[in-house]
């Protein structure tokens, strides 16, 4: 079968992260927003609610990774679970950032079942997307681009997502409706570009002949993953890059709207957060080729680090003034841009990897990591934050002021503890990680001659 995509394959594939990239903005970034100033809930039930959630969908995601290795349909194994998991993820979304209309112990109930309900509904898709790209090609430099592609239209789709407030304000303000209204615009987009994705691609890597069909278990999920120790490297680099990222996103609306006090400055400096994230994923592809991928992955995982330091000086020594505390994030995010291209190489790597040393091809399992530990991290940062915010007394309510130890702790999470986490996912990098460029090679000419060649 010819490996190469074209490029009608790569950017249809692309296009399908757009719809899907502006709910999860939504979500992810405007819940704990939602839930405390919408809602009126108490942060400390919050950080624990969000953390329990997350931890539960995580191994979630492990089972649907399993569910989906052994889906056989006419239409492949990914796409049926990506169509099915966007109408539904989208509905839950509206009702996510509905108002009941009650308060009490049955608003509690609410907001923690129609939070996990989003949570597992959204695994279907992400999972099932992200798990495709083994399966589109062998061919390194393409997987290169479709893993960067994704990045790109969602970077796109950030750019509506910065003017959130602006919008929900436009369509009835927090105590309006205007959130719902958001996010049924948000669910139309979802559905729409998830069905443009599924109609363009289709898996073209098959597991090899001889693999045998196991019934599913959790503990087969955990043998897959603890046989290849390159996945479980990757799986603590992964879990400490998510954390940074994540503890920055927690608090990045509070740190605008109660230290800034600007919703304006907000909106740009989440686009100029974007703009950074796409330099970042276009470069990964050129300078791999330039430099070589080991010298790039050091580099994404060194940038966001001199990002934060400067974004700490910008703050102590500038007296905060925005434009050297912006340039600074722009920095950071660049790095990060491209650690989100570098994670999905090195798990696409990860799997070539298990089938060259035990004869299975598991990309669901595998690649249900990435969702796992991106929901493990967000749990544990949101913990952290509310955690945080209930031990200085801020609740997060829309009028409220926030008092000196709240800004402390809102920069702390903000700029102070991720550099921390990012140091030792290098130390991790240096120590353990062996699929550098050579073996990779090596690896992917191995498992053609396995196949009986054909594919290149």
């Amino acid at each position: 079968m010819e490996n190469r995509l074209t490029w009608g394959n790569k950017l249809g594939y692309g296009v399908g992260t757009i719809g899907k990239s502006m709910s999860y903005g939504l979500a992810s970034g405007f819940i704990s927003y939602w839930f405390l100033s919408g809602l009126g809930l108490s942060p400390a039930f919050l950080g624990v609610m969000l953390f329990a959630a997350r931890i539960w969908d995580g191994v979630n995601d492990l089972l649907m990774g399993a569910i989906i290795d052994h889906t056989h349909t006419k239409w492949g194994k990914f796409r049926p679970w990506m169509v099915i998991g966007a109408v539904t993820n989208a509905a839950v979304t509206v009702l996510l950032f509905t108002d009941p209309g009650f308060r009490g112990p049955g608003l509690y109930i609410y907001a923690t079942v129609g939070f996990i309900l989003w949570d597992m509904t959204y695994t279907m898709i992400d999972v099932s997307y992200w798990a495709m790209i083994p399966a589109l090609t062998l061919d390194s430099h393409d997987r290169d681009q479709v893993s960067m592609l994704p990045r790109i239209f969602g970077g796109a789709a950030g750019i509506v997502g910065a003017f959130t407030l602006q919008i929900t304000d436009k369509l009835g303000g927090v105590a309006g409706g205007g959130f719902m209204k958001y996010a049924l615009l948000t669910s139309g987009i979802y559905i729409l570009t998830v069905l443009i994705c599924t109609g363009t691609v289709r898996e073209r890597i098959a597991p090899p002949p001889q693999q045998k069909e196991e019934k599913f278990s959790l503990i087969r999920c955990a043998k897959i993953l603890f046989h290849n120790d390159q996945a479980l490297v990757i799986v603590v680099i992964m879990i400490l890059f998510n954390l940074a990222i994540n503890l920055t996103n927690a608090v990045t609306v509070f740190y605008f709207v109660f230290v800034i006090g600007s919703k304006d400055q907000y909106s740009f400096f989440t686009i100029l957060l974007g703009a950074s994230q796409a330099i970042g994923l276009l470069g990964y592809p050129i300078f791999t080729r330039w430099f070589g991928r080991n010298r790039v992955n050091i580099a994404s995982l060194v940038l966001p680090c001199i990002g934060y330091v400067l974004m700490f000086l910008s703050t102590s020594f500038l007296n905060g003034q925005f434009l050297p505390f912006a340039a600074a994030a722009f920095v950071m995010s660049a790095g990060f841009g491209s650690m989100g291209v570098m994670q999905n190489v090195m798990l696409a790597d990860a799997v070539d990897y298990g089938e060259w040393r035990t004869g299975e091809r598991n990309e669901g399992v595998i690649f249900s990591m990435l969702t796992f530990l991106s929901k493990v991290a967000a749990g544990l940062s949101s913990l952290i934050t509310m955690l945080g915010f209930a031990a200085v007394g801020f609740q997060g309510k829309e009028d409220s002021v926030a008092t000196p130890q709240a800004v402390t702790c809102i920069e702390t999470m903000m700029y102070i503890l991720p550099p921390l986490i990012l140091l030792v996912a290098l130390a991790v990098y240096f120590k353990k990680f062996k699929l550098k460029p050579e073996l990779v090679k090596k690896i992917s000419c191995e498992i053609q001659e396995r196949r009986g060649a054909g594919d290149s």
